[in-house]
């Protein structure tokens, strides 16, 4: 705001596209400097209805080695239960 950084969680890449329908995309994105078992990333298609076919969830990044750490108790708060 007034030409401040943005605070933690609302930096890095954020992206907007536009799918044409009835064409299937496969999105490859890397995520080298943004990754924790603990906070996950949402994706969605801005029509709600399209919501119980697949085209909204969240989904973590990881580290080699944080496997185990994925959805670890007292992390409901964050998304995993």
């Amino acid at each position: 705001m007034d030409g401040d950084a943005p605070p933690p969680e609302l930096a890095g890449p954020k992206d907007t596209i536009y799918l044409l329908p009835n064409v299937r995309y496969r999105l490859l994105v890397r995520f080298a400097d943004y990754a924790d078992p603990h906070v996950p990333y949402m994706y969605h298609c801005h029509m709600l209805l399209h919501e119980d076919e697949g085209m909204m969830g969240q989904f973590v990044v990881i580290e080699q080695g944080q496997e185990g750490m994925v959805g670890v108790a007292g992390m409901e708060g964050h998304g995993h239960g």
